[in-house]
C-alpha cells in the first residue's frame, strides 16, 4: 500500500480523499485537504436522489475532526450545490457532516463521549472549544441516546424529589426500582406536575405499574390515586424513620430551651446525634452520656425508649402483627404527652395504609437515595443546570438509563 493510499485509509471517508499536497502539519494542528474520488455521486440532503453533475460549488471550508496524532484535526474541503427537481438547489448532503455543523459527526461523538467522563467546561477547554458548542453536541447526542431507549413495563414505580436549586427548589424523580433507572422528571413537587408526567407516560404504563413507594407528601399520593388506580401505594420506610427522628429532635430541642438555667443543660446542648443513633451503634461513652440525660429528664427518657421501640415495627412478620404493633406505639405515643410524639402518631395512623403495604410489597426508595447522590455530584461537577431538559439527559446518562453511544450506528 503507497503512503497516499494509507493516509486515504486512516481518514477514512468514502468519495474523498486527500489532496496531493498532503498532509499540513502546523504547530499542534493538523490541516488535511480533501478532493473527491472520480465517479462519486453528489446527494441531496431533503431526499437522498443522487445526482452525476452539481449545480455549482461553494468556497472551501474547514470542519473539525477526530484529533490525530495528538493534534488538532482539521478537514478542509469544497462543497458543492445540487438542483433537485423535488427539493430545489441547496447544498449536497454528505454522510460524515450534518447540514450546517462545523464539526464531522465522528468528532461530535468523540466530544459527546467525553461529556460523560468529564464537565463540559473542562471538555471544552480540553478540546478548544467554546462551552455552548459543547454543550449542544452533548445534549444533541444524549437526546438520540433516548430517542433508542426501549419503554419497558414498570412494575415497582418509586418517586422521590430532590432540591435542583436553593431556596427549596425540588425536581420529582420517577424511578423502575427493579431496573435501579431513572424513566422520568418534572420540573416541581406539585400535583399538577405529576400528573402531567403520568398523562405524558401514557395508560398502558400506569396500567403496568402493581405498586408504587412514595413519601408521606400529599401530592404525590393524590396523583397515584388519580393515574394509577390498581397500584399499591407503599410509604417508604426510611421517610418514615425521617419523620420519628424529626419528632425526637423536636423533644430534644424543647427539653433544651426549658432546661436553660437547670441542671442538665449543658449534658443536653450538642447530644443532637447521640438521640438519632441506634444504641447498639453508640461508644460506651455516649451511651452512659444519653443514660445520664435520661435519668435527669423524664421527657427525654419516654421519647427515646419510643424512638428505640419503633425499631422493631419493620422487623414484624406480617400485616397483621404490623398493625397490631402500630395501634399498640401510637397509644403509647398519645399517653406520653409529648407533642412531636402525639403528631407523629397522628400522621402514622392517618397513612396507615401505606405504611401497612410495605409487608405486601417491601419495596422502598433506597435506589432512589443513591440515585440522589449521583445527581448531587453531577450538579455540583457542572456548577448547575439551566436546561432542565438536558438535566434530566444528564441524570439518565449517570444512572445508566440511556444506551451506550456506541448503540447508535458508527459514521
Amino acid at each position: 500500500m503507497s503512503q497516499e493510499e494509507l493516509i486515504n485509509e486512516l481518514v477514512g471517508l468514502q468519495g474523498w480523499e486527500v489532496m496531493r499536497e498532503g498532509v499540513v502539519i502546523v504547530e499542534d494542528e493538523v490541516l488535511v485537504p480533501l478532493v473527491r474520488s472520480e465517479g462519486t455521486h453528489y446527494r441531496c440532503t431533503g431526499c437522498g436522489q443522487g445526482f452525476l453533475l452539481a449545480y455549482d460549488h461553494l468556497e472551501p471550508r474547514r470542519v473539525r475532526d477526530f484529533p490525530v496524532w495528538g493534534r488538532r484535526c482539521w478537514l478542509e474541503f469544497t462543497p458543492a450545490r445540487v438542483a433537485c427537481p423535488d427539493c430545489g438547489v441547496h447544498v449536497e448532503g454528505l454522510e460524515w457532516l450534518e447540514p450546517r455543523e462545523r464539526q464531522t459527526l465522528r468528532y461530535e461523538r468523540y466530544v459527546a463521549a467525553l461529556c460523560s467522563l468529564m464537565p463540559a467546561l473542562d471538555v471544552a477547554d480540553h478540546e478548544g472549544l467554546d462551552k455552548n458548542t459543547v454543550y449542544r453536541i452533548d445534549r444533541k447526542w444524549l437526546a438520540r441516546r433516548a430517542e433508542l431507549r426501549l419503554e419497558r413495563p414498570v412494575r415497582y414505580l418509586g418517586i422521590d424529589e430532590i432540591a435542583i436549586r436553593k431556596g427549596h427548589r425540588y425536581a420529582t424523580l420517577f424511578y423502575d426500582l427493579e431496573r435501579r433507572e431513572v424513566v422520568g422528571a418534572v420540573r416541581t413537587r406539585e400535583e399538577r406536575a405529576v400528573n402531567r408526567f403520568f398523562r405524558r407516560w401514557g395508560k398502558a404504563a400506569c396500567a403496568n405499574v402493581e405498586a408504587v413507594c412514595t413519601d408521606l407528601w400529599s401530592a404525590y399520593h393524590k396523583s397515584v390515586k388519580r393515574y394509577l388506580k390498581q397500584a399499591v401505594s407503599v410509604f417508604d420506610k426510611f421517610h418514615v424513620f425521617s419523620y420519628l427522628s424529626q419528632a425526637i429532635d423536636q423533644v430534644r430541642r424543647d427539653e433544651q430551651n426549658r432546661a436553660l438555667k437547670e441542671e442538665g443543660y449543658q449534658l443536653i446542648k450538642g447530644s443532637r446525634w447521640l438521640w438519632l443513633k441506634s444504641r447498639n451503634k453508640l461508644r460506651r461513652k455516649q451511651r452512659q452520656t444519653l443514660d445520664e440525660i435520661m435519668a435527669l429528664n423524664r421527657n427525654l427518657h419516654k421519647a427515646y425508649l419510643l424512638k428505640e421501640d419503633f425499631g422493631d415495627f419493620y422487623a414484624c412478620e406480617n400485616r397483621e402483627e404490623a398493625d397490631a404493633f402500630l395501634r399498640q406505639w401510637t397509644r403509647r405515643c398519645k399517653q406520653s404527652r409529648l407533642g412531636p410524639f402525639e403528631d407523629l402518631a397522628h400522621r402514622l395512623r392517618r397513612w396507615k395504609d401505606g405504611i401497612l403495604a410495605y409487608f405486601d410489597y417491601p419495596i422502598t426508595n433506597a435506589v432512589s437515595e443513591g440515585i440522589n447522590n449521583k445527581v448531587k455530584v453531577l450538579k455540583r461537577r457542572s456548577y448547575g443546570f439551566h436546561d432542565f431538559e438536558y438535566f434530566l439527559l444528564k441524570i439518565m446518562d449517570a444512572t445508566g438509563a440511556l444506551p451506550p453511544l456506541h448503540a447508535l450506528t458508527h459514521t
